[in-house]
């Protein structure tokens, strides 16, 4: 068996080394991070021991909300005076679009209008 075809052992097969620069330094740091193994689709509906998760559907659900709360509290909220100016533009903004369609939209219908007549 040649170098290429052999086997790693599974602890090898999930592990990846991955080149950073050092923000510092500029010196190339190696770290090696562990791969999650991947589920194909086939196995959507079953956990890793191939058991169907229907039953655990409450307990799933649950972790969910807590997961979506601890990355709710990691949200960088704006502002009220951010939030009332970027409103403002985005007002201001659809009105002039709106305008401008309006004007386009009635000089169309006017030429439309002069050819047909």
């Amino acid at each position: 068996m040649s170098k290429l075809q052999k086997k790693k052992p599974q602890s090898e097969k999930r592990k990846r080394v991955i080149e950073t620069a050092d923000d510092k330094s500029g010196v190339a740091v190696k770290s090696t991070v562990e791969k999650k193994p991947v589920r194909s689709l086939s196995d959507a509906g079953t956990e890793k021991s191939g058991q169907p998760m229907a039953g655990n559907f409450f307990a799933r659900t649950a972790e969910f909300f807590r997961e979506v709360k601890v990355e709710l509290k990691k949200v960088v909220w704006p502002t009220r005076k951010q939030t009332t100016g970027t409103t403002v533009v985005v007002v201001v903004f659809v009105f002039i679009v709106a305008v401008f369609l309006g004007i386009f939209d009635y000089s169309l219908s006017k030429i439309v209008q002069v050819v047909l007549t």
